[in-house]
């Protein structure tokens, strides 16, 4: 349903990346626009594959897509031209990474016959890195932008130098910064004083579909786990703490009955040699030896697109396994398991950790140590606290901070200041 609240303005969503939640993300943010009743100029990566959902979401909402949005390409540089080995953003990179929009973006509005009223980054981190000035946005787009900024705790401790020009803050003073958004909210308040600009937190939004019917792979998960409890997880990479994982499933392998889930890409560039090893030894176990049968795991994995496959996944799972290392942001697995009624694990402190905590989403334990969190499972699996008292999850709760109502509210916040 269309909510228009304020006259028809253009919006242009532009994110150069194409992996992991920005499909997701970037979706959900013109869907939300269309919803609030303004047209999208979608500046992205793969605009063959955007363009079929966002015509999908306009049929829902009773739109021609010929008035409501604008698909184009967004080149990117993809690397540091300074110490390219070393570091994936410099300034050159960053100089080019902003020519890139701009000629996209004027590319689309002479194909569209619009002029975007403000431009939105979904990943506003890259634009911002090794910023050499503030005045950097306006010079390359001359009109007023915002966008969701994720790597902000830095901005919990006291200002550095280097982390303040790596990180390129002097570009959220510039003068057509109208709002940033954050999904961290634990700094918003450091953050605007920095920046002099509103600090908004925006939801962890999830696509929420449930799908009809469940996916092959989620029928393997299942034929497979026989009876067994399902503890799963998406995305390998070390950051998402499968490693312990792992080492979790080869310690209960033959006295506990449940069934670990290992799905997604592998991402062996994110382990030191000892792990990439250990991780091919369990992947060896357990697909070649037949030695290890409580383990999903097949390298080198593959996508898991969001929507009714990803979900359908989640729905077989009894547990969801959040339990993330050396990180501090949010995670829209929260959402998930939320949306879909599931308890969890997660790793104790920080964002995460704070909010599974604090919803009774499930149960914590220290980073890294696979003995607490194996208990952290039984207690979880068996829907008791730490303490003994019964888990009382309030998934509605949390569900509704991370929602598509509260998205549209977000953005109806940002273009009352455009």
């Amino acid at each position: 349903m269309i909510q228009l609240r304020s006259h028809r303005k253009t919006i242009a969503l532009a994110d150069p990346r194409w992996y992991g939640h920005h499909p997701t993300y970037f979706k959900e943010f013109a869907a939300s626009l269309l919803r609030l009743g303004h047209r999208v100029v979608a500046l992205c990566r793969e605009p063959d594959e955007l363009e079929p959902a966002l015509r999908a979401t306009c049929a829902e909402l009773g739109l021609d897509p010929a008035e409501a949005i604008e698909v184009a390409p967004l080149a990117d540089p993809d690397r540091a031209f300074v110490f390219p080995e070393r570091i994936d953003h410099d300034p050159l990179s960053t100089i080019a990474r902003w020519r890139c929009l701009r000629r996209a973006l004027a590319g689309a509005e002479a194909a569209s016959g619009w002029r975007a009223d403000l431009v939105f980054f979904p990943w506003l981190d890259s634009y911002l890195r090794f910023q050499p000035s503030k005045a950097l946005p306006s010079l390359m787009l001359g009109r007023p932008w915002a966008g969701l900024y994720f790597r902000n705790h830095h901005f919990g401790s006291a200002p550095r130098l280097l982390t303040t020009i790596a990180k390129g803050d002097r570009g959220l003073r510039n003068r057509d910064c109208r709002a940033i958004g954050v999904l961290d909210e634990r700094f918003a308040e450091a953050m605007s004083e920095t920046s002099g600009r509103p600090v908004i937190p925006f939801p962890d939004i999830t696509d929420e579909t449930d799908p009809a019917a469940l996916s092959p792979l989620a029928e393997r998960v299942l034929r497979q786990a026989a009876g067994r409890k399902v503890i799963g997880m998406v995305s390998l990479e070390k950051r998402k703490g499968f490693l312990t994982m792992l080492r979790i499933a080869e310690a209960v392998a033959g006295r506990e009955d449940w069934y670990f889930v290992a799905a997604g890409t592998y991402c062996p560039e994110t382990c030191n040699a000892e792990e990439r090893a250990y991780v091919e030894r369990v992947d060896r176990l357990a697909n070649r030896e037949g030695k290890l049968d409580n383990v999903m795991l097949k390298l080198p994995g593959e996508r898991i697109p969001d929507g009714a496959e990803y979900n359908s996944l989640i729905k077989c799972f009894d547990l969801v396994y959040a339990a993330y290392e050396d990180f501090r942001g949010s995670s829209n697995a929260l959402t998930k398991a939320a949306v879909f009624g599931k308890p969890m694990v997660a790793t104790r402190g920080e964002c995460v950790g704070n909010r599974v905590e604090r919803y009774g989403l499930g149960l914590t334990f220290d980073q890294g140590d696979a003995a607490g969190g194996e208990e952290a499972i039984r207690r979880a699996l068996a829907g008791v606290g730490w303490d003994g008292a019964p888990l009382a999850p309030r998934y509605s709760e949390y569900r509704a901070l991370h929602d598509r109502d509260r998205l549209d509210e977000v953005f109806e916040e940002i273009l009352a200041n455009v």
